[in-house]
């Protein structure tokens, strides 16, 4: 198996490290939601990278009656038996294996979609599947409310390996960070709180992107609980201490250089999309951290939220972003 031990000693390291589901560190704004479920969800959940990699041979019968959607998208079982001896994608599984414990996985996720069931009315899956992605940025976690007359969720689990795993060697550190495994719980609660959002909110300037992106945090930080808010953000905890330290000085570039209102694509670009730094013209961009304008947006949602005393699903159906900026009285 190619870079076999590489791997095990990759997997022991992280092993000694600990992991995200039993260690939490840093500070946290904190909810400002409450729920009351009891973190329960009677959902059936799948192991497609068992299926394809853990067996002796290939159950095309059990694929094709419980793992459907995969076989759906692919329905050749030649295509099937090919991935099966695809060493980068063994190699990935071999690595959650050792490295997740998936049913703590399962109880972590099973609170969360309670949770938004809770606060947002967002169906509850009836079935999970765990599978392996073969790294897909883009879209680690999925939630499709129907399909065959049922509500299903999707995690890529070699997607969270640690942003320091030999395989995600060719993507950029700004990208790794996002690929730890306590990005998963986050991960998963943005597919299921993105779609809340986007049918409610569609506004192209700077301080649209922000009320959008602020209000997903927001959302996020609800339906995971007690996560700290630099993990919700995607963050270390030494940036996120940076942008509380510096927001005043941020906000202030944002508001005298007319930014709030552009629409000027490399204006979101340089402040909302990921990327290594944000680029704000100013002596200090190469340290601070890109995306700041979520994160601007995320404190001015805050403080609109504290004020208002709405719903979290009230708060998510305002369209008037010039409404949340007039309201919200952020003052950094």
């Amino acid at each position: 198996m190619k870079g076999v031990h590489q791997i095990y000693l990759f997997a022991a390291a992280v092993l000694i490290a600990g992991f995200y589901f039993i260690q939490r560190g840093g500070g946290t704004d904190g909810s400002l939601f409450e729920v009351r479920n009891d973190g329960q969800v009677d959902w059936q959940v799948h192991d497609f990278g068992e299926v394809l990699f853990g067996r002796d041979s290939l159950p095309w019968e059990e694929m094709q009656k419980v793992y459907w959607p995969f076989v759906m998208n692919q329905p050749e079982r030649f295509f099937w038996a090919n991935e099966r001896k695809n060493q980068v994608l063994i190699d990935h599984y071999t690595n959650v294996q050792n490295l997740f414990d998936q049913n703590k996985v399962t109880e972590t996720l099973a609170k969360i979609s309670a949770n938004t069931n809770e606060l947002l009315g967002v169906a509850l899956p009836d079935e999970l599947f765990y599978y392996i992605s073969g790294i897909d940025l883009e879209n680690p976690c999925l939630y499709f409310p129907g399909g065959q007359d049922s509500v299903i969720a999707f995690v890529g689990l070699d997607n969270f390996l640690g942003a320091g795993y030999p395989g995600y060697n060719a993507i950029p550190g700004y990208q790794r960070v996002l690929m730890e495994q306590r990005q998963l719980g986050v991960s998963y609660a943005n597919a299921l709180v993105e779609g809340r959002i986007l049918q409610n909110f569609n506004d192209p300037s700077l301080l649209g992107q922000m009320v959008y992106h602020g209000k997903r945090h927001l959302a996020v930080e609800a339906v995971m609980g007690d996560v700290p808010t630099h993990e919700v953000l995607g963050y270390s905890l030494e940036e996120y201490n940076f942008l509380v330290e510096n927001e005043r000085q941020i906000w202030e570039v944002l508001v005298r250089e007319k930014l709030l209102f552009s629409t000027d694509m490399m204006v979101r670009q340089r402040l909302v999309e990921p990327a290594p730094f944000s680029k704000m013209g100013t002596a200090m961009d190469a340290e601070i951290p890109g995306r700041v304008a979520q994160f601007i947006g995320y404190r001015m949602m805050r403080s609109f939220a504290k004020k208002s005393e709405l719903a979290l699903k009230e708060l998510l159906n305002i369209r008037d972003a010039q409404r949340i900026l007039r309201d919200a009285q952020y003052k950094p």
